[in-house]
């Protein structure tokens, strides 16, 4: 089986007439083996049908303009191209939160693409909804939040598409090697029907995991690791072969040694449409 981490960027829809109030504008995947060695890497714009501008707060998150998106392909071409591209019927879907599925589901109706005819939501996890479950939160957090709780440090620039689920791959990694997470919880139910729901199947929540607390009270997922058995997830991840792209690269992560014989790890500068901007400090990992 392989693992697909999904992540999708939307833009507002201002327009009265749209049935729409928001259209996707990038899809980004990246896909793994069973190992969770990178296969592939899914990185594509999407014009809108409905809207006619991309909102400035969306364009300042994103850095995604109207330019970029008014000559890409349609959200159908698009997610028909993401099937052929996910290769097999042997899969399970990740993304972080279920307002990407939410999003799938309504766009696919108004726009007559068959998702799910494909039995695609069968197989799609809110990974959010997992983690906070094994972590002991009732709140929402972002994914950038999540890596910090794990130890780790998000690689590339955040709010792209590619980049984010590339970070989604690598914290899925990690909680897999830890024997207090249960990956398999189904977050989405079968038929799709998620929307105003959290997601969550509480019947299959795991029951009695020692609540191991860190700062600030909550519950720190490294401290229940085995350090015997647990490997570098950024290494993990590099070892496998180099991303067969369509369109760009992956951002790529390193190792070397910091100050005082601690270990680092470097961005790169990301995505290859466009550079690396400003980004975040480089932070110890201790």
């Amino acid at each position: 089986m392989i693992h697909v981490f999904i992540d999708l960027e939307f833009c507002t829809c201002f327009r009265k007439s749209s049935p729409l109030r928001t259209e996707t504008i990038e899809v980004g995947a990246v896909k793994t083996d069973e190992d969770f060695n990178i296969i592939g890497e899914f990185d594509r714009l999407v014009r809108p049908d409905f809207c006619s501008s991309i909102p400035s707060a969306e364009r300042n998150l994103t850095g995604i303009t109207w330019a970029m998106v008014e000559n890409e392909s349609s959200f159908c071409d698009v997610m028909e191209d993401f099937v052929k591209w996910m290769g097999t019927d042997d899969y399970m879907i990740y993304s972080w939160s279920n307002n990407d599925p939410v999003q799938v589901l309504r766009e696919s109706r108004v726009k007559g693409f068959p998702a799910a005819a494909m039995g695609m939501f069968k197989k799609w996890v809110d990974f959010q909804q997992t983690f906070m479950t094994a972590v002991g939160m009732k709140n929402q957090i972002s994914l950038e939040r999540a890596i910090e709780l794990a130890d780790l440090y998000f690689i590339g620039e955040a709010h792209r598409a590619v980049v984010d689920s590339y970070n989604t791959a690598r914290l899925f990694a990690y909680c897999s090697r830890l024997e207090t997470v249960d990956l398999s919880i189904r977050t989405i139910d079968n038929d799709g029907s998620f929307a105003g729901n959290n997601g969550l199947d509480r019947r299959n929540r795991k029951k009695n995991v020692p609540q191991q607390k860190g700062r600030n009270g909550r519950r720190n997922i490294g401290a229940a690791a085995n350090p015997g058995q647990m490997r570098d997830d950024t290494a993990h991840l590099a070892a496998g072969a180099k991303p067969k792209t369509e369109n760009r690269s992956l951002a790529e992560s390193k190792e070397s040694g910091g100050p005082d014989g601690e270990r680092q790890i470097e961005k790169s500068a990301g995505p290859g449409r466009r550079s690396h901007r400003g980004g975040r400090k480089k932070k110890k990992v201790v």
